[in-house]
């Protein structure tokens, strides 16, 4: 039997409503950011009242969207979920400036970011008092990093534009992948040439990190370097699963070899964490969606 054809008004209220609830965000919740009633909501979610292009814009804005995905045009929810700043798609914004109790640490980021962030900072303010949980904030990088940074730890955010200060180095997202693959050949002699120079440059311990390890920055200052594994990237895929919504006292598994050794980082004495964003999702390419 041949499913009922949506109307453009129902594709819409769908894609709405899917984005609204990806984001464990209420009605109440979204009519207050939007300055409006829950009812209205309601009403959009339904398609039985349709937003205007300003509303839009806000919508777009609170639920961390692009207008293609509110209104159905893109290719699924699944390829907004799971957004990668390497992929390319994105514009190049400037440099994410994050000043913390430990110092402070710029990232260069795209237009996807710089919205995710905004975001995910109104919803900070709006987080109700009894709420025993700790929302971080989390962003991909255009150097391979997903960052993850404890809001108790941060002083201020800078977000500043390319035509402002100079955005900080990175390379093409093809030299990230071509590190995974530099002993077994399957790369071309152009790009193994641009990884020697890389290495030549920054050495080969730093480059091994940029690519394999994750550094978890405490709250004292002290840095750890752990290297990424399926046990690890499990920890993180959890947090994700959790969109960073993080109990107090929450120790992760960061590290481990096997039955005979492990690591665990109690979350509320870290900082920040640096996770290689290519090698994560290889290692959780075939697992579900982790915010479904």
């Amino acid at each position: 039997m041949t499913p009922p054809q949506l109307s453009n008004e129902e594709h819409v209220a769908l894609c709405l409503r899917e984005l609204r609830t990806r984001l464990r965000i209420t009605q109440k919740d979204l009519a207050k950011d939007m300055g409006t009633t829950p009812q209205i909501v309601s009403r959009w979610e339904k398609g039985k009242q349709p937003f205007s292009v300003e509303q839009m814009s806000d919508l777009c804005m609170t639920l961390n969207c692009m207008t293609d995905q509110l209104l159905g045009r893109d290719n699924g929810l699944e390829e907004w979920a799971n957004c990668s700043a390497n992929s390319g798609t994105d514009v190049q914004y400037g440099t994410l400036k994050v000043k913390t109790t430990v110092g402070t640490r710029k990232y260069p980021i795209n237009e996807y970011a710089r919205t995710s962030i905004l975001c995910q900072l109104r919803l900070l303010n709006n987080i109700p008092s009894n709420h025993n949980n700790r929302q971080w904030i989390y962003c991909t990088s255009l150097n391979n990093k997903i960052v993850i940074i404890n809001p108790a730890c941060v002083k201020s955010i800078d977000m500043v534009g390319d035509d402002a200060e100079a955005i900080p180095q990175y390379y093409r997202p093809e030299v990230y992948r071509a590190f995974d693959d530099l002993d077994v050949g399957e790369i071309s002699e152009k790009l193994r040439d641009e990884c020697q120079i890389i290495i030549a440059e920054i050495g080969e311990e730093e480059a091994m990190r940029m690519v394999s390890y994750v550094r978890v920055t405490y709250d004292n200052g002290e840095d750890e370097w752990n290297f990424l594994d399926g046990g690890s990237a499990t920890t993180f895929f959890g947090l994700e699963a959790a969109t960073f919504d993080i109990p107090q006292c929450t120790f992760a598994k960061i590290e481990e070899e096997g039955y005979y050794w492990a690591r665990y980082a109690n979350l509320d004495h870290v900082a920040v964490m640096e996770i290689p964003s290519d090698l994560y999702h290889k290692l959780t390419r075939n697992r579900p969606n982790a915010r479904q």
